[in-house]
């Protein structure tokens, strides 16, 4: 297809190194020497997937049922400065792998003779289980690298070459990483989050001491990453697991610092909450109304977390939730005369909570109910 068209085309980065280590890849790097997004469109047409273009920056994105395949024109980059996004000028394929992170992502598979192009000696490192940087100044050009060095560190159980891991410190030391911006810092910590295992490389973000200052000096948790919640968002589940330590004024900190997403930002709340209203999990109106209204992300992680006597208040409430269901609802209260509005949930909340306390037994006992509060309501009262 690439003669097709006139240009060369590689598979480069990661999804050659995981082939090299007989690892499962559904992301595929594709490096064109020419126009990429023509290439693109016409790789799409054998693919039939669902494609995003970028003309910009001469880039595009295809999307299958089983695999991702990014398209980029060969480019050169450099950087103004120490964590800003580089300048990108058109390149060669070296140009290309030059600009890549380090030497195990440095290889370029040429599809039409089926040979690896290895400029940086990528596949020893590969063989000998190393981390090697290109230059010098790779972690101040782009500190990010440093996270990406960690990451690829945990995940493929490889050690940081000895140069590099210098570089690293040092760059470290110097504050580079505070060059990046706070949603790159912490589009990072997703990804680390996101792999199968992160808690071997969040110990990485410890043992290294770049988690202070980058978190407020909370004392990150490193226990219990590898879980996943029976419900919810896994990674809002770790993120909460991750900053688990955090007190009010930590937290007050990180919003401030970060721009985080409205559901992490009221899981942090949640947690906070629960944690410290945990000695009052002694009864099940107690434990229904700490827990009512909560994340079940927040919930899972303080039961992962926590000891026998909060998961097992924890797991009565999830059976107060499965059993103590109510059968009215917003419809009954409209028979009766009220106009939707707020009301309805403070009525069916109460409602509930009467059911719970094991005031309610029945359908009949909630009608019962919710006439009365229903005319208290009426009446202008306070139910």
């Amino acid at each position: 297809m690439s003669e097709k068209i006139g240009v060369n085309a590689y598979i480069v980065g990661g999804y050659v190194r995981d082939k090299l280590l007989n690892l499962e890849s559904n992301d595929i790097d594709i490096t064109v020497e020419g126009d990429g997004i023509k290439f693109a469109f016409v790789l799409n047409e054998i693919l039939d997937g669902t494609i995003e273009v970028h003309d910009k920056f001469g880039t595009a994105k295809i999307k299958t049922e089983n695999f991702q395949v990014d398209i980029v024109s060969a480019r050169k980059e450099y950087y103004d400065h120490s964590g800003m996004l580089p300048v990108v000028e058109r390149g060669s394929l070296a140009d290309d792998i030059k600009r890549r992170d380090f030497t195990i992502n440095m290889l370029a598979l040429d599809v039409k003779t089926n040979q690896i192009i290895d400029i940086y000696n990528g596949q020893n490192d590969i063989k000998n289980k190393l981390i090697r940087v290109v230059h010098d100044k790779s972690f101040v050009d782009d500190p990010t690298r440093i996270f990406r060095a960690i990451r690829y560190s945990g995940r493929l159980g490889f050690k940081i070459e000895q140069h590099t891991e210098y570089l690293l410190k040092e760059s470290i030391s110097n504050g580079d990483i505070f060059n990046v911006s706070a949603d790159r810092i912490m589009n990072e910590i997703y990804l680390i989050l996101s792999e199968k295992k992160p808690e071997q490389i969040v110990k990485l973000i410890k043992y290294y001491k770049i988690d202070k200052r980058l978190f407020c000096d909370v004392n990150i948790n490193t226990t219990n990453l590898n879980t996943s919640p029976k419900k919810g968002d896994i990674l809002l589940y770790r993120f909460l697991l991750f900053f688990y330590n955090a007190v009010k004024e930590d937290i007050d900190c990180l919003i401030k610092k970060y721009n985080f997403k409205r559901e992490y930002l009221s899981g942090l709340s949640d947690i906070y909450n629960i944690k410290m209203n945990m000695s009052n999990l002694t009864d099940n109106i107690s434990i229904y109304n700490t827990l009512k209204d909560k994340r079940i992300e927040a919930i899972s992680a303080v039961y992962t977390m926590e000891n026998l006597n909060i998961r097992r208040a924890i797991e009565k409430y999830y059976d107060i939730m499965e059993l103590q269901k109510l059968e009215i609802n917003g419809e009954d209260i409209k028979r009766l005369g009220l106009q939707p509005s707020p009301v309805y949930k403070q009525i069916l909340d109460k409602i509930l909570l009467d059911k719970v306390s094991g005031k309610i037994k029945d359908r009949e006992d909630e009608i019962k109910s919710l006439l009365y509060y229903v005319e208290k309501i009426k009446r202008g009262e306070k139910i």
